[in-house]
C-alpha cells in the first residue's frame, strides 16, 4: 500500500517565498486537496509532491509495499495532471501512448494503451493528431498519460480544467475508482465545494 509523506516543505520563486513549513501524510486510500489564492504556490507544491522538483527545504517520500521510492524514480511512480504539462501535437494520440509507455516501461502496451483510451473517451480518435484536437481533448490526453502507468501517485492541478459537464463526470470517475483501488490522489484546487469532498485539506497561506 502507498504513503505519500512531506515534511516541512517550503520552497521559493527566485527570492520570493511562496510557502514553508508545509507537512502532510497521505495514506492509501485517501485524497488531499490542496488550496490557497492564486500564485500561493499549489502547482509548485504539486510538482514537488510529483517528484519532479526538489523543495528548497524540507523533503517528500513515496512509499510504495513499505519501501522508500527512490528519488530519481518517484516521477516514474506519480501521474500529473496540470497546465504546465505539454502535448506533442505533430503525434497522435495512440502514439504519444506508446511513446510514453516505453519511458515508463508498461507492461502490455498494446492492451493498456487501448483501455485508457477508451477510459478517456479518445478511443474513437486516437488515431488524429493531438494538434487537431480541442483544448478539452487535449485535457484528455492529458489524463491518459497520467493514467497509462497506473502510478500510486495522482495529481491533478485544477482537474476540470477545460472540460464539459462530460469531462468533468469522467475526472469525478477517475477519482472515485482511484480512492478504491487504496491510491493516493491529490488535488489543487480553487473551489471550496470541490476541495470539501476529499479526507484532507492543506492550505498554501501566501507570504507575499
Amino acid at each position: 500500500m502507498p504513503t505519500l509523506t512531506a515534511e516541512h516543505v517550503g520552497h521559493y520563486f527566485g527570492r520570493l517565498l511562496l510557502f514553508r513549513e508545509l507537512s502532510v501524510t497521505l495514506h492509501a486510500g485517501e485524497t488531499l486537496a490542496v488550496t490557497g489564492a492564486n500564485g500561493a504556490g499549489k502547482s509548485t507544491l504539486l510538482r514537488i509532491l510529483a517528484g519532479l522538483l526538489t523543495p528548497r527545504t524540507g523533503r517528500v517520500v513515496l512509499t510504495v509495499s513499505g519501501a522508500p521510492v527512490p528519488d530519481e524514480e518517484h516521477p516514474l511512480r506519480a501521474g500529473l495532471v496540470a497546465p504546465a504539462v505539454g502535448v506533442y501535437e505533430e503525434l497522435t494520440a495512440r502514439e504519444t501512448l506508446r511513446f510514453l509507455a516505453r519511458a515508463r516501461r508498461v507492461a502490455d502496451p498494446a492492451a493498456r494503451i487501448d483501455e485508457v483510451l477508451a477510459r478517456v473517451g479518445l478511443a474513437g480518435r486516437a488515431n488524429d493528431r493531438v494538434g487537431t484536437y480541442s483544448s478539452g481533448m487535449r485535457q484528455r490526453v492529458k489524463y491518459a498519460a497520467a493514467l497509462l502507468a497506473a502510478p500510486p501517485l495522482l495529481l491533478l492541478d485544477e482537474p476540470a480544467a477545460n472540460l464539459d459537464a462530460a469531462g468533468r463526470e469522467m475526472v469525478a470517475s477517475i477519482t472515485e475508482a482511484w480512492r478504491a483501488q487504496e491510491r493516493l490522489l491529490v488535488v489543487a484546487t480553487n473551489r471550496p465545494d470541490e476541495a470539501e469532498r476529499h479526507d484532507r485539506q492543506l492550505r498554501i497561506e501566501n507570504h507575499r
